[in-house]
């Protein structure tokens, strides 16, 4: 799940509408015509939503179920946008009084289906805020239900449902009409999911895969017709699906996090973002087209020496980074579960995973037979003198 320029807080919205006491009541330019019977009560659908806690892991009012209790599923359906347009901003007072919303239009596109943009943008005086002046604009359909009450909706299964679908085991892939489906891509991403399922235990369950041409494509599928913090790929376990906006039908890296994310076991504890990150890494690299001696080689070898008294907690807490990715941090996680599984197998990646925040240190100090400390100089001392591996001559 690597993105660019992107900081982590996920699902910053709970403290966000914590704070909001007041009715949330969106601007509306000159293009939204209220004196329209339908636009009006797309409004009103639309700002009752923003009223409605849309961050709650409840189903919500205002949004369209219809498609889910038709088909027995139990899959939650939320505004695929709100881990983004949230996902920006420490919040020392309520989301809204800092990002404005502006309904842009609400027009209709199809018989008893609307489109509503908004922009949202910064609305404060701190000067630190002004590069993230506008940080999205969103898309959301409204449609009328089989009451002929309007309900709100993600944009992805409205906007490809023409697009051309290919079923190579149990990847399904969907494909933008700018990329080209590959098969022989697609054979290594089916042999690279069963090696890493018999390596670690895991049983595959089937799942779509996005292939995109970009990520401005990928984050429309988001609802996202701008984002700030944009994003080449990840994998989602609400949607069961990895997207990748690199024309390719194999991301070996979001490919072992759709693996994991499907495991039963995966959700039985919190995690700890090195490990999370950490076991991709290992396994394929910290994004598309790398692995994880290339990122050591290239990249985090050189960052680690040129500082001193690293330690990991800086590494974890994102104190030391690099301006424009992860690499650091995923490396870093990357090397860790390598070690633990040269000394422990499988059984010890699992352990791995199952630590959260507090208890990390004293997980992988047990796994490991020493000291966090010594292991913590190990580390530092393994990725700042990095030398490829050596293959073994072939005969």
């Amino acid at each position: 799940m690597k993105n660019i320029i992107f900081k982590t807080l996920i699902f910053s919205v709970f403290f966000a509408l914590n704070g909001v006491s007041q009715e949330i009541k969106p601007f509306i330019t000159a293009r939204v015509d209220t004196s329209k019977v339908a636009v009006k009560e797309v409004y009103h659908l639309y700002k009752n939503y923003w009223n409605s806690r849309p961050d709650s892991l409840l189903p919500n009012p205002y949004w369209n179920h219809e498609k889910n209790v038709k088909a027995k599923s139990k899959k939650l359906e939320m505004d695929n946008s709100i881990n983004w347009t949230f996902d920006t901003v420490e919040f020392g007072k309520a989301y809204f009084d800092v990002y404005k919303p502006t309904i842009l239009q609400i027009d209709s596109i199809a018989k008893n289906r609307y489109q509503i943009k908004t922009l949202f943008q910064y609305n404060g005086s701190e000067k630190e805020f002004e590069i993230h002046k506008t940080i999205a604009i969103t898309k959301l359909y409204a449609v009328r239900d089989s009451k002929g009450v309007f309900k709100l909706e993600n944009v992805r299964d409205y906007d490809t449902r023409n697009w051309k679908r290919y079923k190579f085991d149990f990847i399904t892939y969907i494909v933008h009409p700018d990329s080209k489906f590959r098969k022989e891509e697609a054979k290594r991403a089916i042999a690279f999911c069963k090696k890493i399922s018999n390596m670690l235990g895991i049983k595959i369950i089937p799942f779509d895969f996005y292939i995109l041409p970009n990520s401005d494509e990928y984050g429309k599928l988001l609802n996202l017709d701008y984002w700030l913090y944009y994003s080449t790929g990840t994998a989602s376990f609400h949607d069961n699906a990895v997207w990748n906006s690199f024309n390719a039908a194999n991301y070996p890296h979001e490919l072992v996090h759709i693996l994991f994310l499907n495991d039963k076991r995966y959700f039985k504890s919190d995690k700890t973002q090195i490990i999370v990150e950490g076991i991709p890494t290992w396994l394929a690299g910290p994004g598309f087209g790398e692995t994880l001696d290339t990122s050591l080689r290239d990249i985090v070898s050189k960052a680690f020496q040129k500082r001193e008294n690293i330690t990991l907690e800086e590494i974890i807490n994102k104190n030391f980074r690099l301006d424009f990715n992860n690499d650091i941090l995923y490396t870093t996680g990357g090397v860790i579960c390598k070690m633990v599984y040269e000394k422990c197998g499988k059984k010890g990646i699992w352990e791995l995973l199952a630590a959260d925040d507090s208890t990390f240190k004293s997980v992988v100090s047990k796994l490991m037979e020493m000291p966090f400390e010594t292991f913590e100089q190990k580390l530092i001392a393994y990725i700042k003198n990095y030398a490829p591996e050596k293959e073994t001559p072939k005969h």
